[in-house]
C-alpha cells in the first residue's frame, strides 16, 4: 500500500464538536427502539416471511397493539410507494432503477423488496445511507448473517487508506497516530451499497452515489426513489430542505417521505406528548414547526424542485385504497385484537407521507379542512385540576348521583387505569367529604361499557376486557340505598354500544355495539321488568357500526320517542353517516324503530358536516332543540380546538350544525376516553380521558373540566369540583373469564391447568417434589377436618375469646408493599362471625409462644385441633423435614403476588380458592423490588395487559380435600372462589439445612443464604465502580448484569 501520508493538522478541520457528536449519537440511538417495534410487526403481521428484523434485534419484544398497528402503517405505505416505483416501467434511456434509504439505520427494506417483488428487482441497486458509525455496524451484522449477505452477490469491502495523524498533547509533544481513512463507501455490491455520510455533507454524498453507481453518468442513467423514513426530521431545516432539493436535481427521481406534523399546532395535547418525549431524548424535531400541516409540505416540496407533489396523513392512508383494500384493514383484527381506534387516529393524523416527482403532471395542493365558515361561540370553562394520578382513568362511564341534604357528585364507574383495567370509582364533590361506599356486589372490572340514568337507578350496559371479550352483565345502580344489582343480561355481549334513556319513561334503547368477532346489528329496548326486548328495524337499512353517538330529542307521550344516531366504525373505517331515528313502543312486546337518513342542509358544506358530526367516541347530550358533541374522532381528520364542541339541529331529513363551542382554558382537555354526565342545571362536567400517545408516553386530563353551554339561564362563577376518594366496586360474580392465548399470536396469555394426581406411596410424592413442579393431590385422607371444620366449629374448638392478628383489608385486592390492610388484633368468635357476614379479613396464623420468633405450627398453637388434622402417609416427606404448619382463614380478599422458599403443601379444608401460580423464570416480568418476596401487581385483573405477556400463568382451583403441592420459589397469588375459606399450609424443606438463612424466618420465605450473600457482593460490585464517570460505570455494570443473565440460564 506504500507509504502512508501524513497530514499536518493536529486533527479534521470537519470534525463535530462533543455536544454535535453526542446529539448525532442520540439521534441515532432513535434506530434502536424503532428496530425493536419493527420486529414485533415483522414476527406478528408477517410470520411467513423471513425475518430479517430479527438480526438486529438481540431481543424479541411484543409491543402494544396500538404501537404494532401504527408501525404496521408506517411500513405499509414506504412498501406501497416504493412497491409502485419497482414495478413501473423503465422510463425511456434510463438503464437501472435505484432505491436509496436515507436514514436507513437497520432498516430491512432492500431484503424485504428482494423477495417480495424479486421479479421486479433485475438490475435494481439498494443504497442505504446513514451515519459512517451506524453504517459500519450494520455492514457488521450483514457479513456476519448469511440470511442478510446471501441476497447480495460478491460483496467489496473498500480497504481505505492509511494515513498519519499529528496530533498534540500536553506542553506541546506531538505524538504520531496511524489510523485507516475510509471513504464513504461501507459496503457495496451489485444489488446493494452502504454509504456513511452525514446527510448534510451532499457533496460527499453525491460522491459516492457515483462511487456505488459506476461512473459520472449516474444521473442519466438511472431513475430514483429517495426513502426518508422519520430521518431528515432530526436535521437541522435548512439541511433537511437541502436534502429533498438535491434529490429533486439527480434527474428522474421520486421522494417518499414520512415524518411528523402537528395539525392542530403545538398545543394539541398529542402533539405537547410527542414534543416533550423528543424533547427528553435531545433529539428534537427540527422541521416540524415550519411545515406542520400537509399543505406546508406539499408547498415544501414544490418550491425545491419537485413537479407532482402527493401528501396523506397516515389517517389518510389508512382509509385511501392504494395503500390497503378494505379485506386487508378488517383482516388485521385477525391477525391481532385492536380497540385503539381513538390513539391510531391521533397518531395517524400527526405522522404525514408525501410522494414527491420530478416527472409527472402537477397535482393540486391537499384540501386542509375548515369549518371556519361555521359560527364560534366561548362557553364558559373551568378546570378542577387534581394532583397526582388522581382521577385518571379512560373508557370508564360517569354519572350524577344526590342523596338528601348533599350536594350533588359525579362518580366515573371502573375503565382503564395507569396500568390496568381498574375495580373502583373516582368520587367528585363541591367541597363535602363524601359519605359514599358501596355494599357488597356490583359489576366487574371492565371499560368501554355505558351508563344510562333512568331516573331512581342508573344503568350499566355492556362493555369488555379485552377486545375479544366482550361482556353482557348489566347492572342497577339504586341511587337511594346505593348499591349495585345485576339486572337483565343483553342477549349479546357487546362494547361500545349507542345507548340512550327514553325520557323519564325509566327505559332505554340500545342500538349496535362490537361482539366477539362481529358488530351485532340489532337494536334492543330495556324494560325494568320484561328486559331486553329487540325492536323491529325499518326505513333506510345501513352497516351495523359500533363506537357512534346516539341521543334522544322528542317523545310523544310514552309511546313514541326519536332522535340521532350518528358516526361509528364499520370494517375499520369511520362512517361518515348520520341518521335519525322514531321508536314506536305502543306494542311494548313488539317495538319498532325506524331509520333515516340524513343529508347537510342545503345551506351547509357537505364535507364539513359529515366529518364534524360522524365521530367516533365522543359524547353526545342534549341541549334545548339542539344536540351537543363532545370531543371523539373522526375520520380522515383531526378535530381542532375550535371543532371539538359542536351543536347541531335536525329539521326533517336534514341536519344543520348551528355553531362551535370554543374554551381557551389551561390546561387543554383532550376529549378523547373521557367521561361526561350532564348535571341538574343543565351544565356538562367531564372527568377522566387522555389517550397512549404511540411510544411517546400517556396524556391524561388532570382534573374536571365544568361548561356551561350559552342559553342555559343560568350565570356566574361556576361551581368547584375537588377529587374526594376512590372507592372500590366488590364484584359480585366472578371476574372476567380469562382468556387462553390463541393461536393467531395475540396478546391474551395462555394459562396451564396445573396435573391432577393420586399418590399411591411416599416416593411418588417425593419423585415430584424432585421434579419441581407444581400438582394437584387428590384423594388424599387429611382426616376429619375436611368434614367437620367450618367457622362455628372451629370457634368452639379454639375459643371465641381467644386473641389472633388478623388482616382487615379496605378492598379486596390486598397489596402486602401498599399496605393496603391494616393488622388487628380480635377474638377468633369476632373472626369468625364477621368472615361469615362477609367481611373482608384474612387470618394467615402466627407461633402463640412467640409470634415474632418461631413459625406457627397447627399442633402447639391449636392442640384442639390437631387431631382433625393429619398428613396422610404420602406426604411422610413433608411431615419428616417440617418447618411450619399454618392455619389460615379468610373472607372475600385476594392473597397478594408473592414467593415462598420453602416447599409448602397447601391442604384446602373448608370453601374453594383459585390459585395461579408462576415459574420461578418470571420474576423478571412481574415486578418484585431487589430483595421483596412480594409484588404489587394485581394479577387477575392484569392478566391481559402487556406487562404480563411474557408470563406463563399456571392455574389452579381447590376444592375440600384437595392439595397442592407448591415448589419453592414459584410466584403465587390466590382468590376465594366461595364466600370463605378454612386451609392449612405446611412448609417443609426440601434442600441441605446450610443452604437456609441463619436466624429468624417465621415464614418460610426468607431468602437463601447465597441470594443474601450475592446481594451484599453486588453492593460491594456497585461500590468498586463509583468512582467512574457514569457512563462507565453503567457500561461495566450493565455488561456484568448481562454475564449473569447468561449464568442463570446455563
Amino acid at each position: 500500500m506504500g507509504k502512508p501520508k501524513k497530514l499536518k493538522t493536529p486533527g479534521d478541520p470537519n470534525a463535530k464538536s462533543p455536544a454535535a457528536k453526542a446529539q448525532d449519537d442520540q439521534v441515532m440511538g432513535t434506530n434502536s427502539s424503532s428496530i425493536v417495534s419493527k420486529r414485533s410487526v415483522e414476527k406478528i403481521y408477517h410470520p411467513t416471511e423471513p425475518p430479517f428484523f430479527r438480526y438486529f434485534v438481540s431481543k424479541y419484544q411484543r409491543r402494544a397493539p396500538l404501537i404494532n398497528r401504527g408501525y404496521w402503517l408506517r411500513l405499509r405505505v414506504i412498501d406501497v410507494l416504493v412497491r409502485n416505483f419497482l414495478q413501473r416501467p423503465p422510463r425511456e434511456g434510463k438503464k437501472r432503477k435505484v432505491v436509496v434509504n436515507l436514514g436507513a439505520g437497520s432498516d430491512v427494506l432492500p431484503w424485504q423488496c428482494l423477495t417480495r417483488y424479486g421479479e421486479y428487482c433485475d438490475g435494481v441497486k439498494f443504497v442505504d445511507v446513514d451515519f459512517p458509525d451506524l453504517m459500519e455496524r450494520k455492514r457488521g451484522v450483514v457479513m456476519g448473517e448469511e440470511g442478510l449477505r446471501g441476497y447480495l452477490g460478491v460483496i467489496k469491502i473498500p480497504e481505505g487508506e492509511r494515513v498519519v495523524v499529528l496530533r498534540e498533547v500536553v506542553k506541546g509533544v506531538e505524538v504520531e497516530r496511524e489510523v485507516v481513512k475510509r471513504g464513504s463507501v461501507v459496503l457495496d455490491s451489485d444489488r446493494y451499497a452502504q454509504v456513511g455520510v452525514d446527510l448534510r455533507d451532499l457533496k460527499a454524498l453525491e460522491q459516492a452515489m457515483g462511487e456505488v453507481l459506476g461512473g459520472e453518468k449516474w444521473r442519466e442513467e438511472c431513475e430514483f426513489v429517495f426513502v426518508a423514513e422519520v430521518s431528515i426530521t432530526y436535521m437541522e431545516r435548512e439541511g433537511a430542505d437541502g436534502v429533498i432539493g438535491w434529490a429533486s436535481t439527480v434527474g428522474d427521481a421520486e421522494f417518499v417521505l414520512l415524518e411528523q406534523i402537528l395539525p392542530d399546532g403545538v398545543g394539541h395535547p398529542f402533539a405537547r406528548t410527542m414534543l416533550g418525549h423528543f424533547d427528553k431524548l435531545n433529539t428534537q424535531l427540527k422541521s416540524v414547526e415550519v411545515y406542520p400541516t400537509v399543505g406546508e409540505q406539499h408547498k415544501r416540496f414544490e418550491e425545491r424542485g419537485w413537479g407532482q407533489v402527493k401528501v396523506w396523513t397516515l389517517w389518510e392512508a389508512w382509509g385511501d385504497e392504494t395503500f390497503l383494500s378494505g379485506e386487508e384493514r378488517v383482516g388485521l383484527d385477525e391477525i391481532e385484537e385492536f380497540d385503539e381506534w381513538e390513539e391510531f387516529a391521533l397518531f395517524g393524523s400527526h405522522y404525514c407521507v408525501v410522494r414527491a416527482r420530478t416527472v409527472g403532471e402537477r397535482v393540486p395542493a391537499p384540501v386542509v379542512h375548515s369549518a371556519v365558515e361555521i359560527p364560534a361561540e366561548v362557553v364558559q370553562t373551568q378546570v378542577d385540576e387534581t394532583t397526582g394520578t388522581r382521577g385518571q382513568r379512560r373508557f370508564a362511564a360517569a354519572m350524577e348521583i344526590s342523596r338528601e341534604g348533599k350536594q350533588s357528585e359525579i362518580v366515573n364507574v371502573l375503565g382503564l387505569g395507569t396500568r390496568n383495567r381498574l375495580q373502583s370509582c373516582d368520587v367528585f364533590t363541591q367541597g363535602e367529604a363524601s359519605g359514599l361506599t358501596f355494599g357488597e356486589g356490583g359489576p366487574s372490572s371492565r371499560m368501554c361499557h355505558s351508563l344510562v340514568d333512568l331516573g331512581e337507578s342508573v344503568l350499566l350496559v355492556g362493555g369488555r376486557g379485552s377486545p375479544s371479550n366482550p361482556l353482557k352483565d348489566c347492572w342497577l345502580y339504586e341511587k337511594r340505598t346505593n348499591t349495585w344489582s345485576r339486572t337483565h343480561d343483553l342477549p349479546v355481549p357487546v362494547y361500545r354500544p349507542a345507548v340512550t334513556t327514553l325520557g323519564t319513561s325509566g327505559m332505554a334503547l340500545l342500538v349496535n355495539g362490537r361482539g366477539k368477532s362481529s358488530t351485532f346489528d340489532g337494536c334492543l329496548l330495556f324494560h325494568a321488568e320484561k328486559g331486553w326486548i329487540e325492536c323491529d328495524s325499518r326505513g333506510d337499512t345501513f352497516a351495523a357500526r359500533y363506537g357512534g353517538v346516539i341521543g334522544v330529542n322528542n317523545s310523544n307521550g310514552i309511546t313514541g320517542f326519536s332522535g340521532i344516531y350518528a358516526g361509528g366504525l364499520v370494517d375499520a373505517l369511520f362512517t361518515k353517516e348520520v341518521m335519525s331515528w322514531e321508536l314506536d313502543i305502543s306494542d311494548i312486546k313488539k317495538p319498532a324503530i325506524t331509520f333515516t337518513r340524513l343529508q347537510p342542509s342545503a345551506d351547509a358544506n357537505p364535507d364539513a358536516s359529515s366529518w364534524l358530526v360522524a365521530r367516533f367516541g365522543a359524547t353526545c347530550v342534549q341541549h334545548g332543540n339542539e344536540f351537543v358533541l363532545l370531543g371523539g374522532v373522526t375520520g380522515d381528520h383531526l378535530l381542532g380546538h375550535n371543532d371539538e364542541i359542536l351543536a347541531f339541529s335536525v329539521a326533517g331529513t336534514e341536519y344543520k350544525i348551528t355553531r362551535r363551542l370554543t374554551s381557551d382554558v389551561s390546561p387543554r382537555a383532550l376529549y378523547t376516553g373521557h367521561s361526561a354526565v350532564v348535571t341538574a342545571d343543565g351544565r356538562i362536567v367531564i372527568t377522566g380521558g387522555g389517550a397512549t400517545c404511540f411510544s411517546m408516553g400517556t396524556f391524561w386530563n388532570k382534573g374536571v373540566y365544568s361548561l356551561r353551554l350559552p342559553g342555559t339561564g343560568t350565570a356566574g362563577a361556576l361551581p368547584h369540583w375537588t377529587h374526594d376518594k376512590t372507592v372500590d366496586i366488590i364484584p359480585g360474580e366472578r371476574s372476567l373469564p380469562i382468556q387462553t392465548r390463541p393461536h393467531n399470536g395475540n396478546s391474551s396469555i395462555g394459562i396451564k391447568t396445573i396435573e391432577r394426581v393420586q399418590l399411591k406411596t411416599a416416593d411418588d410424592f417425593a419423585k415430584i417434589v424432585r421434579s419441581g413442579r407444581p400438582v394437584v393431590l387428590e384423594g388424599l385422607d387429611l382426616g376429619s377436618c375436611v368434614a367437620s371444620w367450618n367457622l362455628k366449629y372451629l370457634a368452639e374448638k379454639v375459643g371465641s375469646e381467644r386473641k389472633v392478628v388478623v388482616h382487615e383489608a379496605a378492598t379486596q385486592v390486598m397489596d402486602f408493599n401498599a399496605k393496603n390492610f391494616r393488622y388487628v388484633t380480635t377474638g377468633f368468635g369476632d373472626l369468625a362471625q364477621k368472615i361469615e357476614q362477609g367481611g373482608r379479613l384474612y387470618l394467615r396464623a402466627l407461633s402463640q409462644e412467640k409470634p415474632t420468633e418461631k413459625p406457627s405450627v397447627l399442633e402447639d398453637d391449636f392442640p384442639s385441633l390437631a387431631g382433625d388434622f393429619v398428613l396422610p402417609e404420602q406426604l411422610a416427606l413433608v411431615r419428616e423435614n417440617l418447618f411450619s404448619s399454618v392455619l389460615r382463614l379468610s373472607g372475600p380478599v385476594n392473597m397478594w403476588l408473592h414467593y415462598d422458599v420453602m416447599a409448602n403443601v397447601y391442604c384446602q379444608i373448608g370453601g374453594s380458592k383459585r390459585l395461579l401460580l408462576f415459574p420461578p423464570s418470571d420474576v423478571e416480568h412481574l415486578s418484585f423490588a431487589p430483595g421483596a418476596s412480594s409484588s404489587s401487581i394485581d394479577v387477575f385483573s392484569s392478566l391481559e395487559s402487556p406487562e404480563l405477556a411474557q408470563t406463563h400463568p399456571h392455574e389452579a382451583v381447590l376444592g375440600p380435600g384437595e392439595v397442592l403441592f407448591l415448589p419453592p420459589l414459584w410466584l403465587h397469588t390466590a382468590t376465594p372462589t366461595s364466600d370463605k375459606s378454612i386451609a392449612v399450609n405446611v412448609f417443609f424443606r426440601d434442600l441441605e439445612s446450610n443452604s437456609y438463612a441463619t436466624g429468624k424466618d417465621v415464614y418460610g420465605n426468607r431468602d437463601l443464604a447465597a441470594y443474601e450473600k450475592g446481594r451484599q457482593d453486588i453492593g460491594r460490585i456497585a461500590n468498586s465502580f463509583q468512582k467512574l464517570p457514569a457512563e462507565v460505570r453503567e457500561f461495566y455494570l450493565l455488561r456484568l448484569a448481562d454475564e449473569l443473565r447468561r449464568k442463570a440460564r446455563g
